[in-house]
């Protein structure tokens, strides 16, 4: 709960850019940034503690003298120093920011909103992770935030040929607050682009918000942000847009996060079935997995032991299936053995990609690029499973920088070009485990001793307790 006067605003729409190339056509952005304001005021929000800043199109000017408020320049440098000079003094209850605007993602994931004075030369630009972290943290007094951003999250500097390291403004934090509270409610998963309805100047996102709030009780102040998202989540089912917003929200000093994801079986995938029974002792391993793919475009599973059998692809496997939800724009894994890795990746995005429509007449490498430019919105994970050399996937590698996040299994683990997560033998408590698994718990528990020499006669390694899992059985549960 917050109360009205001790509740500030942050309320930017930005769709006249220094660069005419860049605006937004018709406009929309700023009628959502005066609609939501007016909404703030409505709910009895001080005027003062409502700062607005708009960039508007001059077809649009007319909405600068109509919504009664004071309005400001869009730019980064007043907006950062409303951050910094104004709001981190005010002593509070709640803040709400509010953006419309071109945004995009980098290759490093972070979430980067243009300002109105952003042009070719100079893509300025307010690091919205950095500006998260400040205000959770000891330098900012209002310790609750709901953050509500109507911009793309897509890569078009990379289309450009451009790196995907993107200067801007960045907020350096203090300590982190134990009493803090932000909920973000964000227009597109990554890689997606938020669709504006150009004839009613509007987003279909910030319409949807407006919506939600509107139809929320007015008994409540902030209303239920649960209760908004799924209503404008289910508003979006129904558009169609290819657009879902998503929402996290943290609250805890233990660290607990809440995030809303889509349904992972809608994602387009083709994991391969795990064999294994029963995965065990490679927890860490997928964890450290997981740190290696946010930080590079393409990690190796290597083999320690060079001769196989230490269960590289169940890795994979279980990877892609723990972290599918993250790759909204699909997992397709591929395979060195028979057809083309060419091949396999066109085949898979026309079966499972909507309105993927393959032009004709393209040769293979042309059909690979086409595959790279118009795939559909997302993160996506191509996995390359036992691969022997490096020469046979390098034609099929994406373009660095992109959404695509490359994951590669093989024997090598000597001059490998790509960062990697060496694996090797299972720790015996592990391998006695999974032992246990195929042969039961009840042979395991009553022949200890002779349980953990089998282990350690297989090298620890997964393939070999199998095999002798297998040979058990086919002798009738005899070992030896």
């Amino acid at each position: 709960m917050a109360k009205p006067e001790r509740t500030f605003g942050l309320i930017v729409g930005i769709e006249n850019y220094g660069q005419p190339a860049f605006n937004v056509k018709g406009g929309g952005p700023a009628n959502d940034a005066v609609e939501f304001a007016r909404w703030l005021h409505r709910r009895d929000v001080p005027r003062e503690n409502i700062r607005l800043c708009l960039s508007v199109l001059e077809e649009n000017q007319q909405l600068i003298g109509e919504c009664g408020l004071r309005v400001e320049v869009a730019t980064e440098q007043n907006i950062s120093d409303i951050v910094t000079n104004f709001l981190s003094l005010k002593s509070g209850d709640l803040l709400y920011i509010f953006w419309a605007g071109h945004g995009l993602i980098t290759s490093e994931r972070e979430r980067r909103l243009f300002c109105a004075d952003a042009n070719e030369r100079n893509y300025q630009n307010l690091n919205l992770n950095s500006l998260l972290v400040y205000l959770a943290s000891d330098k900012f007094q209002i310790r609750n935030h709901i953050c509500i951003v109507d911009a793309c999250a897509n890569f078009p500097l990379l289309l450009r040929g451009q790196s995907g390291e993107l200067p801007g403004k960045t907020f350096f934090s203090g300590q982190p607050r134990k009493d803090t509270q932000q909920f973000v409610l964000l227009a597109t998963r990554e890689g997606e682009t938020a669709k504006v309805n150009s004839e009613n100047k509007t987003g279909y996102f910030s319409q949807a918000v407006r919506e939600a709030l509107e139809q929320a009780s007015t008994e409540i102040f902030p209303p239920n942000m649960r209760e908004v998202t799924e209503a404008v989540k289910q508003q979006f089912i129904s558009l169609d847009k290819k657009q879902l917003p998503t929402y996290f929200y943290s609250c805890s000093w233990d660290g607990d996060i809440e995030k809303s994801h889509f349904n992972p079986f809608d994602i387009p995938h083709n994991i391969p079935q795990s064999q294994a029974r029963k995965f065990v002792g490679r927890d860490e391993e997928i964890e450290q997995l997981c740190q290696l793919l946010q930080a590079n475009d393409v990690v190796a599973i290597s083999d320690v032991t060079g001769q196989g059998g230490v269960g590289k692809t169940e890795l994979a496997i279980q990877y892609s299936l723990k972290y599918l939800q993250d790759y909204s724009g699909g997992c397709c894994w591929l395979n060195p053995q028979g057809i083309d890795f060419g091949t396999q990746l066109v085949e898979f995005a026309v079966v499972n990609l909507p309105n993927f429509n393959l032009r004709s007449k393209l040769t293979l490498s042309g059909q690979v690029a086409y595959c790279w430019r118009n795939w559909q919105a997302g993160k996506v994970l191509l996995v390359f499973d036992d691969v022997k050399d490096w020469m046979q996937i390098k034609p099929y590698l994406p373009p660095k920088g992109s959404l695509f996040k490359v994951l590669i299994t093989t024997r090598q683990n000597t001059g490998l070009r790509y960062p990697s997560l060496p694996l090797g033998e299972l720790s015996p408590d592990a391998a006695l485990e999974l032992l246990a698994k195929l042969l039961g718990d009840e042979y395991v528990q009553q022949e200890t001793e002779i349980a953990k020499g089998i282990c350690k006669l297989m090298g620890y390694i997964p393939i070999g307790l199998y095999q002798i899992a297998a040979y058990s059985r086919n002798r009738g549960g005899v070992l030896c």
